[in-house]
């Protein structure tokens, strides 16, 4: 069995293709694939000039174009992001609050939706559970935690117990800025990533 070698240039325009193609069902994606690596190896030889492969791809068009061409229902809707979606990125922000209820509704919402891959729908699982929801009860545990107690009598000396020690006011205060910041950088990104 012989070895097919391809174009250097024809090799960049076929991995480009593929890269563009990910967002096709894969039967769609692999005939196509293959339909253009057919192509290439008939139109172009190992051989061949810069010039003459660049001529031969200028002809066959950008790989997004080809892609985009297999789904031209998708040119007719820029914006993917419709009440189910939205609903989605809502509840999954704001949802926990209401019991995790809200929370868990949002996330049917996001894994029923065909707006997102499988690894936007984990991102939006699994980066702070709860959305801001764990920001707020984590406040109100640390808040509890770290409460200082003082004793004494009248005007002599007070003795205080608890508290956190700067190193660990300053862990609070990352922990607090993740548990807030993560959920809407996720609802930022899901809302980003609807197609």
């Amino acid at each position: 069995m012989t070895t097919v070698t391809m174009h250097p240039r024809a090799a960049d325009y076929l991995r480009d293709l593929e890269r563009e193609a990910r967002r096709l069902p894969r039967a769609e994606r692999q005939e196509l694939v293959e339909e253009i690596r057919a192509h290439l190896a008939e139109a172009t030889d190992p051989m061949m000039t810069d010039a003459e492969v660049l001529t031969v791809l200028d002809r066959l068009g950008r790989p997004h174009d080809i892609v985009q061409a297999e789904r031209p229902d998708e040119g007719d809707r820029p914006d993917r992001r419709g009440t189910h979606e939205w609903a989605a990125i809502i509840l999954l922000l704001f949802g926990g609050l209401a019991f995790g209820v809200g929370w868990l509704a949002g996330l049917i919402l996001l894994w029923s939706s065909r707006a997102w891959n499988t690894r936007d729908k984990l991102i939006g699982t699994l980066v702070v559970p709860g959305g801001l929801a764990a920001g707020f009860f984590a406040s109100v545990f640390v808040i509890g935690a770290a409460a200082q107690t003082c004793t004494g009598s009248g005007a002599g000396p007070q003795h205080c117990t608890g508290g956190t020690s700067m190193a660990g006011e300053i862990a609070l205060i990352a922990l607090f800025a993740v548990l807030v910041l993560g959920p809407i950088f996720t609802s930022v990104y899901l809302a980003r990533r609807a197609r």
